[in-house]
């Protein structure tokens, strides 16, 4: 099992992975959640799916296993910034404009996580070693590309099980039903003694 980080300046090399990526976005969210996400050709994406993104792929070779998207809270594309800061401002219906106990911050080193998602059919042991690169990745993120912080939204289950990972998790807003879980936005501090550290 090995991890990937994949950006627009190197698609040259990770595009197959990307599309895998997307393609593994699309069973676990839509095929396996049932959510109604915008896809194509069994491929998942939406509007934050642009060249400010980053993206880590946790695989065996083009088999995803897990992935997450990371974008700053200073993104700007056409009419959208980030998930977040348009559900505060009203722009996304799914979401409620509570999501965050304060105005969404547009700062270069606090960014977005999103689309965080670990493979359905792998068994408990492997679930958790998919979750522990994913703490790694969040490291080498954040120390790559500068960032203090990051901002997410998902279920409280999930985020329970993400405090393993060696990042300070504080609830950033209520509490609130979606797509039948309880959800809640997240800030996660990077820990500089534990998280980075590991990511040496």
């Amino acid at each position: 099992m090995q991890s990937t980080e994949i950006t627009f300046e190197n698609l040259g090399e990770t595009g197959a992975l990307f599309t895998e990526l997307m393609r593994a976005r699309y069973h676990h969210f839509i095929e396996a959640r049932g959510w109604p996400l915008p896809n194509v050709r069994g491929l998942e994406f939406d509007q934050y799916d642009t060249p400010e993104s980053i993206y880590c792929a946790i695989h065996d070779g083009l088999d995803v296993h897990g992935g997450f998207r990371v974008t700053p809270t200073t993104a700007k594309c056409v009419n959208s910034s980030y998930m977040l800061r348009d559900a505060q401002l009203g722009l996304l219906p799914d979401l409620p404009p509570t999501i965050l106990d304060h105005p969404a911050p547009q700062d270069p080193k606090v960014w977005e996580v999103s689309r965080v998602f670990v493979g359905d059919t792998l068994s408990s042991r492997e679930r958790m070693k998919v979750r522990d690169q994913m703490g790694l990745n969040f490291a080498r993120v954040a120390r790559n590309w500068h960032i203090d912080a990051f901002l997410c939204i998902t279920s409280v289950t999930v985020a329970m099980l993400t405090r393993r990972s060696g990042l300070d998790m504080l609830a950033a807003g209520p509490r609130f039903e979606a797509g039948g879980e309880t959800c809640q936005a997240y800030l996660l501090k990077v820990n500089a003694t534990s998280l980075r550290s590991r990511a040496a």
